[in-house]
């Protein structure tokens, strides 16, 4: 009796607050899309093409250099709920001192690594990018933190008011007439300032590791836990943007700002993949192995209804686009159709990817990660150069279903060889 009660109390405490990161992720891509419509109408493709550089690389960055340790902290903390300070001290440290290596490594060679990439214009916005990528950085400790500890709502408050302040700036600098690139860059420090309060959580996650620490038994698993994290993350955050980075090295800046467009606006569905696995983490963690496999089956009926109502919908696209951003925009319709199937193949796989995390098989989502990055650079190479920035898109998410694919037989043939008991 108490274990049917507690399955379904995790069920409704899991609805609940995947309503809530569903809200705020609806809302926050709301206002993004707004400064998007904004910024590519009035900068122009070629403009907006350096704005979405440099906003692609502060993002990859940010992303790419936690290695995977959002998830080891968040992982850790429901599972052992009296020591989360102190492993967030350590996971604040650790990150404060890679983000001063990028940093350096930016100051003292980012001109150079630009003008490889045939970006030398872009040099003289490298101080804009460092802001941008430590005040990232900062807001990914505190979205870990706020969902490690199930504050789902002061999060979404957080994030909503971020993107909110940055569209008020934005009119506020169309209005004046001074919507240029160097004002818009200027932005970059409200992630910075936001993150003030967070400040004093900042001293005591350190304080609270250094004279305490973590048992000698946890801080080895936490490790062992954060190498197979940090095997996942690397794929992971290069497939993120793997495909914008290398169309970079062929086409014009108009090209970049015209497939940045249909990305950013792909975040109308691309964000639901995240979000899902945002909420499903922490409440998998909690689970073991046989709670694991029946909450995956009872998830994944719902999640393929969903997938196929969303591919329906996917054709509609190509006449709302053009009215949206305009006529210098229409070579990112069809690539914005092939991203939505792209988001669509990654939302259908979050209760089993998921899973697999929870039952300690990450090698199997590692294989999948390195594999997708194998076929898009291979199919990026042979495609793009002579057929257009589309096949960048195609690429991905042919790349994404072969993904789909394997992670699926893979889990159904563990699952089969189990012991476990979905009964």
């Amino acid at each position: 009796m108490i274990k049917p009660r507690l399955m379904e109390l995790s069920n409704k405490r899991l609805f609940k607050n995947l309503s809530i990161v569903f809200s705020e992720s609806v809302i926050t891509k709301a206002l993004n899309f707004i400064s998007i419509l904004i910024l590519s109408r009035v900068l122009g493709p070629e403009d907006y093409g350096k704005y979405s550089f440099i906003f692609v690389t502060v993002a990859f960055c940010s992303a790419f250099f936690d290695f995977g340790m959002e998830n080891t902290a968040v992982r850790f903390s429901a599972r052992d709920k009296g020591i989360t300070e102190s492993i967030f001290g350590l996971y604040f440290f650790v990150k404060m001192v890679i983000v001063t290596l990028v940093v350096i490594v930016l100051v003292f060679w980012g001109d150079k690594i630009f003008v490889i990439q045939n970006k030398g214009d872009i040099v003289k916005y490298i101080p804009y990018l460092i802001i941008g990528y430590l005040g990232e950085s900062l807001l990914f400790v505190n979205d870990t933190y706020l969902q490690a500890v199930k504050k789902f709502k002061l999060r979404a408050t957080i994030n909503i008011f971020r993107y909110l302040v940055f569209v008020l700036l934005i009119i506020t600098l169309l209005s004046n007439r001074m919507l240029l690139l160097k004002y818009v860059f200027m932005l970059y420090i409200l992630p910075i300032i936001i993150s003030f309060p967070f400040l004093f959580k900042y001293v005591k996650f350190v304080k609270t590791y250094f004279s305490i620490g973590l048992p000698k038994g946890l801080l080895k698993e936490v490790i062992d836990y954060e190498k197979w994290m940090l095997m996942i993350s690397i794929p992971n955050n290069t497939l993120g943007r793997i495909d914008f980075f290398m169309i970079s090295l062929w086409v014009s800046y108009d090209q970049i700002g015209i497939y940045n467009a249909a990305f950013q606006m792909s975040a109308i569905v691309s964000f639901i993949p995240f979000a899902f696995g945002k909420v499903m983490l922490p409440t998998m963690a909690e689970l073991d192995a046989q709670e694991v496999i029946k909450k995956t089956r009872k998830i994944m009926k719902p999640t393929l209804i969903i997938s196929v109502v969303m591919l329906i919908t996917v054709p509609l696209i190509g006449l709302i686009v053009p009215l949206i951003l305009g006529k210098e925009y229409l070579q990112s319709v069809n690539i914005l159709q092939v991203m939505l199937i792209s988001a669509i193949f990654s939302f259908a796989i979050v209760p089993i990817e998921q899973a697999i995390y929870s039952l300690g098989k990450p090698i199997f989502i590692t294989i999948g990660k390195y594999l997708q990055i194998l076929i898009i650079i291979l199919l990026i190479f042979v495609t793009v150069p002579s057929f257009g920035v589309v096949w960048a898109a195609i690429s991905v998410a042919l790349a994404r279903l072969a993904y789909a694919i394997i992670l699926i037989k893979l889990y159904t043939k563990n699952y089969k060889n189990s012991n476990y008991s979905a009964c």
